[in-house]
């Protein structure tokens, strides 16, 4: 099947799945090996692309021909998909997930089946979901709940135990069958839920959840949450009840009081009355007026308004209640029984509850709680009769969401890279970058800072409650180049001052390059623009590949040597370094093509020797460093 046929195919999907249609033949997609090969232009740029999985493969070595050769076992049904190698990586908490990593073979499979159920769901998936999403994210969820939760007196948490492990594989290949008629795409699908895992060399069956590391895990995820997300906009469309609020009766009697007053006046003024009466009547609007502002001017507990808010990223999932508190345990009790019964999760009583809106609950990350501003108000423009004008003080509004950064995650993050006391706000030398230059030590420091702040960019109190994470960030920097250099920490802060910020120098390639150290006045809130307009088609991410693997491929040309004997295979490189032979401009083109270059099958040997003999002086080097460092 050409690649213009495919690319049309997957374009007609996302109409088709809008539609309501289930869609078929999306196995014979699978049979050709261009979907092979955009998969693996997407996957082998990843981090992972040199783990290997159970069979010890990695992505290096990869050619045309062993790309065609899968999309032939995938046509033919001869595939097989191969155990997880499970391995377990530490959690916030001090806890370990397991984490599996699929064969290469699998990788390139699923970001191929990834490829295809992202054109058919990504369309019908609601505006609620935000993980692992294209052009969504953690801010998007975080800025839909600040804009549009205003108001809300009750926030839900529901927690579910081990989703990623506990997601019942027939609920989700039933999912599936809804909206696809293709029992050999879904038959692949089961295979690979199904394929099992290995832990210290010892098979373990799967009979349930998805491999966390595998490619299309967070989209299958969304697909089996895409009912809940359903769930929750029917009860909304049922909960969702009145157009506006009804007056407050208290501040709607002092209205009609201020009412009669200015009426009062304009008589008094009419029938030319004594100044002194008409002060005593602005006087008494005066004080009226100041007793009404201490008043909510609708009523916030109306009984015939009511909203439901919810919002989702992955398995965290947020519900907002504008209503009483009775109605808040109904939702929940609703929301536990739908995901028990339905999709057969398990619910976390210890960490799932119904918290006041002004208490606040903890979500991706941030402390979201509503709040009520008791300022003087702002000053905007009332129009009236006869194109009249005047300044009046509009009140600020009430259940105002806000966004913050809990002090225990910056408590945490303080510890987890030993910067040295928050309390005190002392900082502590870090012995590890006692042995890098003065840019490699600011450049690290920068990267952690920068990149938790930036995070809590959203937070509105995001300066006051980083600062003295700053202030012990600063002094442990100064005590680590002060140890360094054997100095005091006075002397290295006045070297690094330049007038307006701290830096450090450094000259490359003749060249003098500057790094300032980062600070929270670098700091940025960077809202979401959306991509809407002028956006790409769903098959343009086919041509706009920077990197170019597979057309680098099909040149047939050895990009060491430049001869033209096949066949060719791409090797991809741990680091530039590695490639120790050639001309710098090899070097750089490797660096530039994110450490890849097609060799022939000559230089493929050469490069695998000298790897091999490179990695053996290597270990000669440690072990006789080890010796001499017990000797």
């Amino acid at each position: 099947m050409q690649a213009a046929t495919i690319q049309r195919r997957i374009e007609s999907l996302p109409t088709l799945s809008r539609s309501g249609k289930r869609i078929n033949g999306l196995h014979r997609l699978m049979r050709s090996p261009f979907l092979f090969e955009r998969a693996y232009e997407k996957v082998s740029q990843n981090k992972g692309a040199l783990t290997p999985g159970v069979d010890g493969k990695t992505f290096d070595g990869m050619s045309l021909a062993k790309l065609a050769d899968l999309a032939r076992r995938v046509a033919e049904g001869t595939y097989r998909f191969r155990p997880v190698r499970r391995v377990y990586i530490p959690k916030g908490n001090g806890k370990t997930r397991p984490l599996g990593i699929p064969t290469v073979e699998d990788r390139l499979v699923q970001e191929a089946v990834r490829t295809i159920l992202e054109a058919i769901y990504e369309p019908v998936f609601l505006g609620e979901s935000h993980g692992f999403r294209p052009r969504r994210s953690c801010h998007t969820a975080l800025n839909l709940v600040k804009k549009t939760w205003t108001g809300c007196k009750w926030l839900i948490e529901v927690d579910v135990r081990g989703f990623f492990d506990n997601i019942d594989h027939d609920v989700l290949l039933r999912l599936l069958k809804k909206r696809i008629d293709d029992d050999r795409f879904i038959g692949l699908i089961e295979g690979m839920l199904k394929a099992g895992y290995m832990e210290d060399w010892v098979y373990g069956r799967t009979y349930s959840g998805t491999p966390q590391g595998g490619v299309v895990s967070p989209l299958l995820a969304n697909i089996y949450l895409h009912e809940l997300d359903q769930h929750m906009q029917t009860m909304r469309a049922g909960f969702d009840r009145g157009r506006d609020r009804r007056a407050f009766p208290p501040y709607a009697a002092l209205q009609r009081r201020v009412l009669g007053l200015r009426r009062k006046i304009e008589r008094l003024r009419a029938n030319g009355a004594e100044l002194a009466e008409i002060n005593a009547a602005l006087a008494e609007i005066k004080a009226i007026n100041k007793e009404r502002r201490k008043l909510p001017s609708v009523d916030p507990m109306d009984p015939n308004f009511k909203r439901l808010r919810y919002c989702r990223y992955a398995d965290d999932f947020l519900i907002g209640i504008i209503g009483s508190k009775e109605e808040a345990r109904e939702t929940m009790a609703s929301v536990e029984r739908f995901l028990t019964e339905t999709l057969k999760l398990a619910i976390s009583p210890e960490k799932s509850g119904i918290q006041a809106a002004s208490k606040g609950v903890t979500f991706l990350g941030y402390r979201i709680a509503a709040y009520t501003s008791y300022g003087g108000g702002r000053k905007s423009n009332r129009k009236g009769p006869a194109a009249r004008t005047w300044r009046v003080t509009r009140r600020p509004t009430t259940g105002n969401i806000s966004l913050r950064v809990p002090r225990k995650r910056i408590t945490e993050f303080c510890k987890r890279h030993g910067y040295g006391d928050l309390a005190r706000k002392t900082g502590r030398a870090r012995e590890q970058f006692l042995v890098t230059s003065d840019t490699a030590t600011v450049l690290a420091y920068n990267s952690e800072f920068r990149g938790f702040a930036n995070y809590y960019s959203f937070a509105d109190d995001n300066k006051r409650a980083l600062g003295v994470l700053e202030l012990v960030v600063f002094r442990s920097l100064i005590k680590t180049l002060a140890l360094r250099h054997r100095t005091t920490r006075a002397q290295i802060m006045a070297r690094l001052w330049k007038g307006s910020d701290y830096e450090v120098s450094s000259v490359v390639r003749g060249k003098l390059r500057t790094i300032k150290l980062w600070r929270l006045k670098h700091l940025t809130r960077t809202f979401w623009i959306s991509q809407g307009i002028d956006d790409l088609t769903r098959g343009a991410w086919w041509v706009i590949n920077s990197n170019d693997l597979i057309d680098r491929l099909h040149a047939r040309r050895c990009e060491a040597c430049g001869g033209a004997t096949g066949p060719f295979e791409m090797h991809h490189l741990r680091r530039v370094r590695d490639l120790q032979s050639g001309s710098l401009i090899v070097w750089k083109r490797s660096g530039w093509r994110r450490k890849t270059i097609v060799l022939c099958p000559s230089c493929r040997v050469a490069v695998s020797n000298r790897e091999y003999t490179h990695m053996e002086s290597r270990v000669h080097r440690k072990g006789a460093r080890t010796v001499w460092g017990e000797a």
